[in-house]
């Protein structure tokens, strides 16, 4: 988490380019939280970044705590008037006892202390509360195998010892960190994601965003490893992979032509007992 908190960081880049998850994903959030009589009054969004996850809770919940360890990624952060941030800690939360009703973490779990973390969430949520989790791995070009493997070969070996500690957590979809909850259900995407006996395929997908290739550019230069790797190099490795993944869709202006990017991703849905 350390490279995201650097004040070189690029966090009005990683606002912009960032993925969104889908309205879907959402929907099995509530549904989750609404069949355990849970209310939708106060909705905390964990390692909110710049706050594309508590910008959507916004338009369900009456209030939104969006927190973050990075004050740098705050400054970025999406406004709305019913959504506040602060930094903190995912394992020291700002709220009283029994006072929030769902938790959200997308994409930032893997940073965690987890025992710690599970025994504050606890704490703040109110009986029946939610907590929600959300991670995916490196991305796919959508019906190019090719391209994919491009993708994955610059996140596995190119940029390998560039990643902060904690990220081959997400690479694995979140099955190697013990959720202490019996009332726990995972959902995964896209179909072939090799998901074992834990969890259930989404009708849809979790993430999965038509854009350019000159943005996808852009969403891969987000990475905690590119920046790290930058400061040691000047030869741009996203550059050259784009440059490779335009030979093998041939493609001649990565500016128009558009891909569908799909993230293998998972959502978990717990409550403390």
């Amino acid at each position: 988490m350390a490279t995201f908190s650097k004040a070189s960081f690029n966090s009005a880049l990683y606002r912009t380019f960032r993925p969104v998850y889908s309205k879907p994903t959402y929907d099995i959030i509530y549904d989750f939280h609404a069949k355990k009589g849970g209310i939708f009054d106060q909705a905390v969004d964990i390692g909110t970044g710049t706050g594309q996850v508590a910008v959507e809770l916004a338009d369900k919940f009456k209030r939104v705590h969006g927190t973050d360890v990075s004050a740098k990624m705050l400054e970025a952060a999406i406004q709305k008037p019913n959504i506040d941030y602060q930094a903190c800690s995912a394992e020291k939360l700002p709220f009283e006892d029994n006072s929030i009703d769902v938790i959200t973490s997308a994409q930032a779990f893997h940073w965690f202390k987890h025992d710690d973390f599970f025994k504050e969430a606890k704490r703040v949520l109110k009986p029946n509360g939610t907590i929600a989790i959300l991670g995916y791995a490196f991305a796919r070009i959508k019906d190019s195998p090719k391209a994919s493997l491009l993708v994955e070969e610059l996140g596995l070996k190119k940029l390998e010892k560039y990643w902060d500690q904690g990220r081959v957590l997400v690479d694995n979809l979140y099955r190697d960190i013990p959720i202490p909850f019996p009332d726990t259900q995972y959902f995964f995407s896209p179909d072939g994601c090799d998901i074992t006996n834990i969890g259930k395929i989404t009708p849809q997908p979790i993430l999965e965003q038509e854009m350019t290739l000159e943005n996808f550019r852009h969403y891969v230069k987000t990475w905690s490893s590119y920046a790290n790797y930058m400061k040691d190099h000047s030869e741009d490795p996203v550059d050259d992979m784009i440059s490779n993944i335009a030979k093998v869709l041939n493609v001649k202006s990565t500016e128009k032509h558009s891909i569908t990017v799909e993230w293998p991703a998972v959502l978990i849905l717990t409550t403390p007992q």
